[in-house]
């Protein structure tokens, strides 16, 4: 072939795949082969945002997947904050997993769209944030966080002045009954709600079988659904209970209101919602499930990682620091009280966020052309990671990777990045987390109370945080450990 007949095809096919004269050509980004190579090698989508980022993509970065489609990866927290603040009409859908989808769990508050999503967050919106609310929740993990210490020096006592136990677990078993509290107004203890027990265990077990449900290999719940225990065992005996204990709550909290007005005088988020007649018992439910999904494992994932990562050896100082600060704890620590009194755990529940966020990858799916840097199409799925935005060092410099509470005390407001947006734990904009106060709240006073109360000797000591991400964080058994009282001066 000569050199001109080669530049004439070359100039061709340039023209080809050139935009039409006055559209944008889609951002630039990775080949089908690298995409699908570099997600490979680097074990998850979240970690290949920074081997992009390293590459020296940018802003709004085109991912090719083949049959999957195009994907949108947002390397930058200027493309994060137009996504999900600034054109947020442009994205309002959140990207749902196909196993909420297959148990109809997509359509509350976390993943309803449009006029529906604005309309249930603004009936939700005063259980979050009305300071009445705020102080009652915080009252309500003060007292369930002193019935797990009174367990736990009960089982020193009964095993001879220690006793070992899974962190995890326990910290799982500590938010759910918060969240009981705070999302259904029962204490499992005292309700006089007849089935608030059985309905706790429920909630507990559930949780745990579709996390087993999403973690199959191969997904047998996909291929042929009678082939999955654990599928079947959410399906036909978990879930629908857990909908009738729920629908036979509801119906109680309505009569409460309808009796004595009871139910106008709490402050859980059951019966602000009962008060409004316009919600049907349905749109309750739905939010309802939405929250125990997203108010309990995240939480406790937290402040168990937080109490693993301080007694890392090489954070021993960070341990010393956050005992000193524990040791001046009192037991009735008002709620505006909580980041004065306790700025270094405040540091420490900011940076475990940042380094391990509850959920490392979310989508919003587009419903209509935008611009970001170039065209990006109607129905694509722009992808953010808190995860990627918490270690990039663009934002946070060469000590990313490191667990280093001060940096929050140096800059309270962003850990000195140069954005709020390098720190999005909670998202932000319009479908931002309802609960951001409550969990960041729960995480510094939960792992404060723990150090000033109990000594923790873990099974991993001297290696890092073991974790895997199913549809949250999920630390396994990596946090068992043998605790012991400490004593209070």
């Amino acid at each position: 072939m000569t050199s001109s007949l080669r530049c004439c095809l070359v100039a061709a096919t340039v023209r080809a795949l050139a935009p039409p004269p006055g559209s944008l050509a889609p951002p630039p980004g990775p080949s089908l082969l690298r995409s699908f190579v570099g997600i490979g090698l680097d074990g998850s989508p979240w970690q290949f945002m920074l081997t992009l980022k390293r590459e020296g993509y940018d802003g709004a970065t085109r991912v090719p997947l083949g049959p999957a489609g195009d994907y949108y990866f947002l390397l930058s927290p200027e493309s994060v904050k137009r996504v999900v603040l600034e054109d947020a009409e442009s994205y309002p859908r959140r990207f749902s997993v196909p196993l909420f989808r297959a148990l109809d769990l997509d359509r509350g508050i976390v993943y309803e769209q449009g006029e529906r999503h604005r309309s249930q967050k603004r009936r939700c919106i005063p259980a979050f944030e009305n300071s009445a609310s705020m102080a009652s929740f915080l009252a309500a993990f003060d007292e369930e966080a002193a019935a797990l210490a009174a367990g736990w020096r009960a089982a020193c006592d009964r095993d001879g002045g220690s006793t070992r136990l899974d962190l995890y677990a326990e910290t799982r078993s500590l938010t759910l009954r918060v969240v009981l509290r705070v999302t259904f107004g029962l204490d499992a203890r005292t309700s006089d709600y007849e089935n608030a027990e059985e309905l706790s265990t429920i909630i507990g077990d559930y949780l745990e079988a579709i996390v087993a449900t999403a973690n199959e290999i191969p997904p047998l719940w996909q291929v042929y659904p009678p082939l999955s225990a654990n599928y079947v065992r959410v399906t036909e005996t978990l879930l629908p209970r857990l909908r009738f204990l729920v629908n036979d709550l509801i119906a109680y909290r309505r009569r409460e209101l309808d009796d004595d007005g009871a139910a106008a005088r709490s402050s859980d988020l059951l019966s602000i919602l009962a008060r409004d007649a316009t919600l049907e018992d349905a749109d309750i439910l739905y939010i309802l499930f939405d929250l125990i999904i997203a108010g309990s494992d995240t939480t406790a994932s937290t402040i168990a990682a937080a109490l693993f990562v301080l007694h890392e050896p090489r954070h021993a100082a960070a341990l010393d620091r956050a005992r000193a600060e524990a040791a001046t704890l009192g037991d009735d620590l008002a709620l505006d009280a909580v980041r004065d009194e306790l700025p270094y755990h405040t540091g420490v529940a900011r940076e475990v966020l940042r380094l391990f966020p509850p959920v490392p990858f979310i989508g919003r799916t587009s419903v209509r052309e935008t611009d970001l840097g170039g065209a990006v199409p109607e129905g694509a799925t722009m992808c953010w990671s808190p995860w990627f935005l918490g270690r990039d060092p663009a934002a946070w410099g060469s000590d990313a990777p490191e667990f280093r509470p001060a940096r929050w005390l140096d800059d309270p407001v962003t850990g000195g990045a140069p954005t709020t947006f390098s720190w999005l734990p909670f998202g932000a904009g319009p479908r931002g987390c309802l609960g951001t106060r409550l969990g960041l709240t729960e995480s510094i006073v939960g792992t404060a109370r723990i150090l000033r109360d109990f000594d923790l000797a873990f099974d991993r000591a001297g290696e890092e945080l073991s974790f895997k991400y199913d549809l949250t964080l999920n630390l396994g058994a990596s946090t068992t450990c043998t605790v012991s009282p400490r004593r209070r001066v």
